[in-house]
This record gives structure tokens, sequence and C-alpha cells, in this order.
């Protein structure tokens, strides 16, 4: 039987007092954590498997299990996501159901909205920075459905929670303090530490730090990749006030930090420093004598800082600066009751964010490609969550969006009402092939113009041709048909075993689809087009098949993921260039001596990337990976990692460089607590 709704500031509220001893918050090995608890698409805490929608966990064990140094190294067995990157940046970007950058996908850190911008060749509108090492749980949202997070998410939300008192000391602990320690023969040292304390039953503390100098890595043909260099140190810190039962105040900071330099061989080099700030504050409340108030409050500050020098080239040693400040908050309550045989979880909410871009480059022209401007985005949402006994569910919720845009004498503003229906089934509950529940669902998500879209303007220096601005370009609408299936079995072979599975088939057609595009005929002397502009080009559509599904017996376990998913321009009948390769992600593992030894192997099979437009095709490869780890005491875990086996050469698509090939990382964990 499927649980209605699982309070979230109550949930919250017992972890901070007591520490993380549920099944919930347990480490697991499986690669795909569909059973733990986390905020779903419809605002309310439940577990991935119980969700109705297409949502994927993975938790601080991915992160130990893969021993993750990059994004792309946490996501990489969740469907239906690819993490763009670029060797020379440690930043990246996500990419969902074939959408992303300037908010398709909303990324956030501890709520807070991570809105970066900056033209140029490789990661632009979209990327962000984050340490491996800080996480907690990162939630995926899938698709529209996930437009009660904030508005502009038309392909989805990824939305990471870094680590907490509550959830980093053990039950029993009052402090504790952890070291990590890697060394990869090819991607450098890293070293963390992170501690914590508990005070009293209402106040508890941590502190986090970790810095990694990476190297240049080879891939698998041997060849050292350009720029690929970089150092970083980041910082976290948090604060959980618990003043009573029921409710808790979290607060906190972290800082990225990073140098590196970027650039091709044949176009401008550049040193980079960069900072990256996030600042929250988030409160729970449930009332415990009434179904009433179920109440979170966020706020946030969020700030990224990129200087550049000129190394190369006739602007060498001038100095260009981007910065984006973002401001929001976000607050929902969510009411239960029933009516009759009918029970009810009613949420309301808001949110709203500003962005303030700020480009000053004295000797070039980067002001022109990344518009200095702000923008202002601000939703309503209601939502009711209605359950019939135990085998029916139905969700009903409308989403109000307005946007307002300015800079460069320039303005916009546009508004738009967004309805989601969802209807879940449990049809054999009640017989020996419970725990099958089948849903579909239709959800319309609105994406504003970006900042850059709208007002970029300015010509380009080689080939020359212009940026035009246009402030009438209209927002994205997207329009999603949703079928799913949820299979949770425990006991199916053995005594204890467990199997989760999720799939879904969905079709995504975007509206008033923006990208750039080439403004009159084609002229030899600007080697295309001789002006380009963001408009209003295409009609999208983005359909997929998605699995993922996670087997555990104790001794065993396995996860199996994977998608298949085409993109076209309805209108021209033209590929779209955003839509990553199909692929499929094997895990099997196994565990001995009582389980503190942990061995599996990782096989990524993708497919080739030829269904593309203008962008460059890639090819088909094969990725295994090796992962073991053994923990003698429960304070000091050992783990020897092998990436990329068998050394093969491979370039995701979307991104520019080749990946690394053969690598071997050893980590070492140890830990105090009282």
């Amino acid at each position: 039987m499927r649980p209605f709704v699982r309070p979230a500031a109550l949930l919250l509220a017992t972890t901070a007092l007591a520490g993380p001893g549920g099944a919930a918050l347990a480490a697991s090995d499986a690669p795909v954590l569909l059973d733990t608890v986390t905020v779903s698409a419809a605002r309310t805490e439940e577990a991935s498997v119980d969700a109705l929608s297409s949502q994927s966990v993975v938790s601080a064990e991915t992160v130990r299990q893969s021993e993750a140094d990059r994004i792309s190294d946490l996501l990489r067995a969740v469907p239906g996501i690819a993490v763009q990157e670029a060797a020379d940046s440690p930043a990246a970007a996500i990419n969902i159901r074939g959408l992303q950058d300037y908010g398709r996908v909303a990324v956030t850190i501890d709520g807070a909205r991570q809105n970066f911008q900056a033209s140029g060749h490789g990661l632009s509108g979209g990327s962000f920075l984050f340490e491996p090492e800080f996480l907690d749980t990162a939630t995926v949202v899938r698709g529209p459905v996930a437009n009660l997070y904030g508005s502009g998410a038309i392909g989805g939300v990824v939305s990471f929670k870094t680590k907490s008192p509550s959830t980093f000391l053990r039950a029993g602990e009052t402090w504790a303090v952890e070291n990590f320690s890697q060394v990869s023969t090819n991607n450098g040292i890293a070293q963390g530490l992170t501690g914590a304390a508990r005070i009293d039953d209402s106040f508890a503390a941590l502190g986090s730090v970790v810095f990694r100098n990476t190297w240049a890595y080879r891939d698998g043909d041997g060849n050292r990749i350009r720029n690929s260099a970089n150092e970083l140190l980041s910082g976290l810190v948090k604060a959980q006030v618990t003043p009573s039962e029921g409710q808790v105040l979290t607060l906190g900071a972290m800082v990225n930090s990073g140098e590196y330099r970027s650039g091709g061989a044949t176009s401008t080099n550049y040193d980079n420093s960069v900072v990256a700030s996030t600042v929250s504050l988030d409160y729970a409340f449930e009332a415990l004598d009434h179904d009433w108030i179920d109440l979170g409050v966020g706020a946030y500050w969020t700030a990224t800082d990129l200087d550049q020098t000129h190394v190369t080239g006739a602007l060498t040693g001038n100095t260009r600066n981007f910065r984006i400040d973002t401001v929001g908050f976000d607050v929902n309550n969510t009411a239960r009751f029933d009516t009759g045989a009918l029970h009810h979880a009613l949420t309301i909410g808001g949110d709203l964010f500003h962005d303030s871009v700020d480009v000053v480059d004295p000797a070039g022209t980067a002001g022109l490609y990344t518009p200095s401007g702000n923008r202002t985005v601000y939703g309503a949402f209601l939502q009711n969550t209605v359950g019939y006994s135990d085998w029916l569910e139905v969700i009903g919720a409308l989403r109000f969006d307005g946007y307002t845009l300015s800079g460069q004498g320039t303005s916009s503003s546009g508004q738009r009402i967004s309805p989601k229906v969802t209807v879940g089934l449990s049809p054999l509950e009640r017989t020996a092939l419970h725990g099958i529940q089948v849903y579909g669902t239709y959800a319309e998500g609105y994406r504003a113009p970006a900042i850059t879209e709208t007002l970029i303007a300015g010509t380009h220096p080689f080939p020359a041709f212009d940026f035009l601005p246009n402030p009438d370009l209209k927002p994205e609408t997207a329009h999603t048909l949703e079928a799913g299936i949820n299979v949770k079995r425990n006991d199916l072979f053995t005594a204890g075993d467990t199997l989760r599975l999720k799939a879904a088939v969905y079709r995504n057609d975007v509206d008033d689809f923006i990208d750039i595009t080439g403004v009159g005929p084609f002229n030899p002397a600007c080697f295309g087009p001789c002006a380009y502009q963001y408009q209003n080009v295409a009609r999208a559509r983005i359909e997929g098949v998605e699995l993922e599904a996670s087997y555990d017996a104790g001794w065993i376990f396995a996860g199996l993921s994977g998608q298949h998913q085409r993109g076209e321009d309805r209108t021209t009948g033209a590929p779209l260039d955003s839509i990553p390769a199909n692929k499929l992600v094997t895990t099997l593992g196994f565990r001995a001596f009582e389980e503190k030894a942990t061995l599996g192997v990782q096989w990524e099979a993708v497919d080739a990337q030829t269904r593309v437009s203008t962008a460059a095709p890639s090819e088909a490869y094969n990725l295994v990976n090796l992962f073991a780890s053994y923990a003698p005491r429960e304070d000091l875990r050992l783990g020897v990692n092998v990436d990329n086996l068998f050394d093969t050469q491979y370039r995701p698509f979307l991104d520019s460089d080749a990946s690394p090939g053969l690598a071997v990382k050893f980590t070492l964990r140890a830990r105090l607590g009282g």
C-alpha cells in the first residue's frame, strides 16, 4: 500500500533531534535509490518509487561508491539526464530530456537557484559549481511536472541538498570529525575535512572544507588535454535550530572557488578566477495538534563572480568580469483533511527570484554578448492531491507565472497559467501482485526569456557578424503527456530482498522554442549570415522512454537504468541538436565479510548520436568502471576505484573535449566521534 503523504516538517524536526536512525536515511550501495524519502514533484515528502512522476534520487553513498570528483559521476546512472562538461572549466550544465540552458532545467542548491550565464565558446547559460563531497541528496524530477519547484523548469529540476548536522552525525553522537583523502592517477589529489557538533537537543552545527588539485588529464589515446587542470577550494557551514518539536530552522552558507585557464589552441586563452557563493535559510513547521499546517519557508542569495584575464591575443593583460546575483524566496503550506472517503493534501504556495547581471569589460565586447540587465520571475501555485482507499490518487494543480525583464533601454514582460493533472491507480493492491502502480500525467510549463537571449547585441570579431537584440521574444511553453509504472516488491526471491522499478514514456511539445538563428542570406564574407538573433523559431517535440530499477538481497545488489529519446523541430522536421545519445547503465555489486567489503562493476553503454542538424555528432562507446571498498571498522573506510577500465577514447555528445582515459583512484575516509 502506498502511503498517501509524508509530513515534511515533522520528518525534518525528528531527524534534527534524534539523528539519522531511520531507514530513509540509511546508507545503501545500490546505484538507484528509489526508497530514499525526499521532497517530490508534489512538494510532499515521499519515496521516489511512490512518486507519480519521473523522479530519481542519488545520495552521499553514491559519492562514496564512485568516489565522485565530477558532477557527471554523481548523475551517471540517472535516466533522461546528461551532464555537459568542458575540460577547461570546473563547472557543468545539466540537460534533462533534451532541454538545458537559461533555466529550462532549474538547478537549486539548498533551495537556491543557480542562474549563472556567460556567452562564449563552451558552457554558457546554465553552468554551475558544486563540490560532490558536500552532497546529502540530489533529487532529479524530469519534465514540467516539477513546476511547483519554481518557474521555467520545462525540462525538469535537479535539487541538491548539502549535508547537515542531522544527516552527518550518527545516532548517539554529539560530535564527529571525518577526514577524506584521495589521489587519482589521471586526475590529481583531493583533501577534505568535515566536523559537526550537537550542542543540545535544540542546536547543532557543521563545517566542511574540500581542496582539489586537478591535473591536466590524458584521454583514452594518451593525449594530454589542453587546459584541463584546475584548483578548487570549497567550504560549507550549516546550523540547525530546533526550538520545539515540529519545527526546525536551517541556516547555510557555501562557497566554491576555483583557479583555471580556459581556451583552445586557436582561440583566446584566459586565466580564470571564479567564486560561487550561496546563502540559504529554510524554516519548516508542522502543527502537532492538527493537520492544517505543514509549512515550509525558504530564502536565499547566490552570487557567481568570474574574473578573466586575457593571456593570448591582442588584449593580453586586459581583464573582464561576469557577475550574477540572484535573490529569492519560496513559501508553501500543505493542509491535510478528509471529505467523506476522500483524503486531501492541499498545497498552496508562491515563489520569486530576481537576477541581476553585471558585466564589465573595458577593453572588449563581453558586455555586448552577455548584456547586463535585471529579471524578476514570480509565481504562485495551488495543488490538491486526493486519495481514495488504497488504489486511487488524483493530483490537480494550477500554477501562475509572470516575469519582467529590463536592460540596455529595453524591457519585456509576460504572464501565464499552467495546469497539471495526474491520475494514479494501484488496481492490484489487494492481490498477490500488490506493489504495482500505474499513472498518467498531463502538465504544462512556462519559461521566460533570459536576459542574454533578449538583450544580446554586438559584432563578433572573426568571422564578422552581428548579434541582434530581440525584445519581442515570447516565453516558451511546454505541454507534456507522460505514462508510467512504479513497482515496489519485498521478499520477492528471498527473505529481506527488495525490488524497485520505475519506467515512463513521455512526449513533450515545446511551443515558441527559443534558439539562435541566422538573419539574412549566406554571405561569404561572414562565412554565413551576417546577423544572428535569438528567435522563437521552433515547435519542438521530444519523445522518449526511461527506465530505472534496483534489486538488493544484501550480499548482492544490481541496478539498471537507461533512456531512448528523440527530438525534432515540428516546423522543419530537422532533429534538435540538444538531444543526448541513448544509453544504458548496468551496475552489479557484492557485499562480503559481514558487509564490511563491497565490490562491483558498472557498465555504461552509449549509442552514437548522429541525428543532428549543426552540432558535431558523437560516436558510440562502452565505459566500464570498477569500485571496491573495505571498512574494517565503522570509523575507517578504504576505497579503490578504476574509472574507464579499458582506457576507452570517447567524447560524450554535447561535450567539446574527449573525456579522461584510465584512472585509478585511492580514497581513505577516517572518522572520530563521541
